[in-house]
C-alpha cells in the first residue's frame, strides 16, 4: 500500500469531520475516563482516512442485549461472538453512517485490577490498537480495498497509524530518540526483533502485524501522511 496517494474521498475534496466520541456502559464503571483519550487518539488520525465515520462509542460487552452477545462477526475465517471481541467496526448501512464500537470491559480485560492502568502510556496503548485496527477496517472498506484477509489489512494499517500517533504524541523527545537510537540502534533493534517474535509465537500479535513492524524500517517504506 502506498501511503503517500490521496484516497479517493480526499481527492473528492470532501472535508472528514472528526467522527464524535461518545460513552455508553450499562452496569460497568470503566477505570478511567477513556473518552478524551479516544478523541486525541484520533485526532492524530489524517482526515481523508476518517471521510463516512461518524462516531466511536465506548461501551461495555457485558451490557449486550442477549441477542447482541450471541451475534457473531467473522475473523480470519472463523466466527467470533460480540461479547469475545475487544471492538466492531459497522459499515454504513441503510442511511446511517460506519461507526466503531470499543468494548472497554474486553479490551482492558486482565489490566484492571493491577496498576498498569495508572500509566498513561499503557492506557493510550490498550486502546490506540483497538481503535487504530478498526480503522484500518474503515480504510479498506471504504477507499483502499485489497484483495485479502481483512483482519491482515486491519493490522497492517494499525501498524502504520500507531508509528504516525506516536511520532506526534513524542515530537518533544525526537531528538533525544535519535540519540538512543544512533548509540544503541543495533541492540534495540535485535531485542525489538525478540520481543516481537515472542508476542507473535504467543498469539498477542497477528503474522501480518509482525511483518509489518519487522519490514517498516526497510528502504522504501513511507509513513502516514497528513
Amino acid at each position: 500500500m502506498n501511503l503517500d496517494d490521496s484516497s479517493a474521498a480526499a481527492g473528492s475534496g470532501i472535508k472528514a469531520a472528526c467522527p464524535t466520541v461518545r460513552a455508553f456502559f450499562s452496569d460497568y464503571e470503566p477505570p478511567f475516563d477513556a473518552v478524551p483519550i479516544v478523541q486525541r487518539i484520533l485526532n492524530s488520525v489524517p482526515q481523508k482516512y476518517l471521510v463516512g465515520l461518524r462516531e466511536v462509542v465506548l461501551t461495555n460487552a457485558s451490557g449486550l442485549s442477549r441477542k447482541l452477545r450471541r451475534s457473531v462477526t467473522k475473523s480470519r475465517g472463523r466466527k467470533v461472538r460480540f461479547d469475545k471481541a475487544a471492538g466492531l467496526y459497522h459499515p454504513a448501512f441503510n442511511g446511517r453512517a460506519a461507526w466503531i464500537e470499543i468494548f472497554l470491559d474486553n479490551t482492558l480485560r486482565g489490566w484492571e485490577s493491577g496498576w498498569w492502568l495508572r500509566i498513561p502510556l499503557i492506557r493510550e496503548g490498550k486502546l490506540a490498537d483497538v481503535l487504530f485496527h478498526e480503522i484500518g477496517h474503515h480504510i479498506h472498506f471504504t477507499c483502499r480495498p485489497e484483495h485479502r484477509e481483512r483482519e491482515d489489512v486491519a493490522d497492517v494499517w494499525l501498524v502504520r497509524l500507531r508509528d504516525n500517533y506516536n511520532r506526534q504524541r513524542f515530537r518533544r523527545f525526537a531528538g533525544f530518540i535519535r540519540f538512543i537510537r544512533a548509540l544503541l540502534g543495533p541492540f534495540i533493534d535485535h531485542q525489538r526483533e525478540k520481543l516481537m517474535l515472542r508476542m507473535l509465537q504467543g498469539g498477542s500479535i497477528s503474522r501480518a502485524e509482525y511483518e509489518e513492524e519487522m519490514g517498516k524500517s526497510k528502504p522504501g517504506k513511507v509513513s502516514v501522511r497528513q
